[in-house]
């Protein structure tokens, strides 16, 4: 069961850095968060702390410092979305899955660790 729960956490990680690096560099993206009064400094921000979470989330040692990562970009990420008028309902999805896979990865490690 580790080793699925760990491979679910790499790959979330990895399309959560592939939709966050879309969000640096698309000219769309860029001219999206212009239009909705957002500075640069907010998109840029939320991108690099959910980038950092989304790294750590991916490892074994460091799956609760990359959740909380995770969540306060999620947060701040569904605020700006509210605020105009839009439903972020997969930023729930994805909450809702690192919450499992988080309980999953801190029982499999309470499991090795009992003896």
């Amino acid at each position: 069961m580790r080793v699925s729960v760990a491979s679910c956490r790499g790959l979330l990680s990895g399309w959560l850095i592939a939709v966050t690096v879309r969000l640096l560099t698309d000219p769309y993206a860029v001219a999206a968060w212009s239009a909705a009064g957002a500075g640069e400094r907010s998109r840029v921000g939320l991108a690099s702390v959910e980038l950092l979470g989304a790294a750590l989330f991916a490892f074994d040692t460091s799956v609760v410092a990359g959740f909380v990562l995770l969540l306060g970009s999620f947060i701040g990420a569904a605020a700006i979305h509210i605020h105009h008028g839009e439903l972020p309902w997969w930023l729930a999805a994805y909450s809702a899955a690192g919450i499992i896979m988080l309980y999953c990865t801190l029982r499999a490690q309470r499991e090795d660790a009992t003896p």
